[in-house]
């Protein structure tokens, strides 16, 4: 792979968003956020890093199966209806979150639908909302014994099984994008009775919409924040992997493969040892060009080493990165937070030009660092 080093131009403003990211989730134990194709091979990794950011808070640790289904079933829909056919030429509409603030989990989803099932859905929805947990288990079990299926599954079982394990009306809204087709908006607050009761009316849909125009303005596939600790780590990549690239598909895969988990793991080594590992981490693809960043906070000591490692690796060609390397292999001095600077030498030589990052300066002498790698 070329490594242009002749000189540093940093990525555009829209790829050094992890700061803002980080601030806007600040209240997020975790957010995970997809944007564009899903598959269903990736559910069993959102399930395990939910699980693992639920299982210490009480009120949601108690409704685990519960807040599991939904997130499944959400999943599933868009897996099977999250792009009508002759909708190539339409910005890919589909996305996914999963974020736990507080004692509550948020789920949403956004799909694109034929205009014809607009009305359809509309009326579908007004019926599920107004109708009682007895009602929606009767109405459950008519559809499956008259077999009203298609193609991509069951005449909305699945909204019917949300709706019945919610306990409580689905937040949606249906919004037209041309003459062909609709947005269809779905979000839910999965939290305790006593904390429904106090919800206003719209709010996970309000933030659902606002930030699907910033997700897709910003060309952003992927978003996680919060714990990098290895347990949470291990289920990201998992996930990576299956809505990416698998590490053996092709040599550009081996490279995304190889930075994400460097990023990963670097977080996971350096981030402040707070309660949690905390940090972000972002994928974007503009102009055929991935970029992966990973953010978490520093010390000011820390700060200033790594502006004075990342310089000096930016000045090196693929052949010095290389020798580098097994220098510091063999002589590198490892500890229980990694091996000698190892880990960036190995991003440094799978990107495919120099390492752009970013220091945002925060209160109690810390700052926010950024790292970007492009491909």
């Amino acid at each position: 792979m070329y490594r242009s080093t002749t000189h540093y131009i940093p990525p555009p403003m829209s790829e050094l968003k992890s700061h803002y990211l980080f601030k806007k989730l600040s209240n997020d134990r975790l957010s995970l956020i997809f944007n564009g194709e899903v598959n269903d091979k990736i559910t069993d990794g959102i399930i395990r890093l939910t699980d693992f950011n639920v299982n210490s808070l009480e009120d949601l640790s108690k409704m685990r199966n519960r807040v599991n289904f939904i997130m499944v079933e959400c999943f599933q829909n868009l897996v099977r209806h999250g792009k009508p056919d002759n909708s190539d030429w339409l910005n890919d509409s589909t996305l996914f979150s999963t974020r736990v603030v507080g004692q509550a989990n948020y789920i949403s989803s956004i799909n694109l639908i034929d205009a014809s099932r607009a009305n359809m859905l509309k009326e579908k929805l007004k019926q599920l909302n107004t109708l009682e947990k007895d009602k929606l288990k009767a109405l459950y079990f008519e559809i499956l014994e008259n077999q009203q299926f298609s193609e991509k599954g069951g005449a909305g079982l699945g909204l019917i099984e949300i709706a019945r394990k919610a306990g409580q009306p689905i937040d949606h809204s249906i919004e037209n994008v041309n003459d062909k087709f609709y947005n269809f908006y779905l979000s839910l607050k999965l939290a305790s009775r006593e904390e429904l009761m106090q919800r206003e009316h719209g709010e996970t849909l309000r933030f659902t919409r606002q930030f699907d125009d910033e997700i897709k303005n910003s060309n952003i596939l992927m978003v996680y924040k919060g714990d990098f600790s290895k347990e949470s780590i291990l289920p990201i990549i998992n996930i990576i992997q299956e809505r990416m690239y698998s590490p053996d598909e092709s040599s550009r895969g081996k490279s995304l493969y190889s930075i994400l988990v460097e990023l990963l793991q670097n977080v996971s080594r350096h981030a402040l040892d707070t309660q949690n590992k905390e940090g972000l981490f972002m994928i974007t693809f503009h102009d055929n060009t991935y970029t992966i960043s990973a953010g978490n906070m520093v010390t000011a000591e820390t700060k200033n080493a790594l502006v004075e490692k990342i310089e000096s690796l930016n000045k090196l060609n693929n052949y010095e990165l290389k020798d580098l390397y097994k220098k510091t292999l063999k002589e590198g001095m490892f500890s229980e937070k990694g091996g000698g600077g190892l880990g960036l030498i190995e991003i440094a030589r799978e990107s495919s030009g120099p390492l752009g990052y970013a220091f945002d300066d925060t209160d109690n002498n810390l700052s926010f660092f950024t790292l970007n790698v492009t491909f």
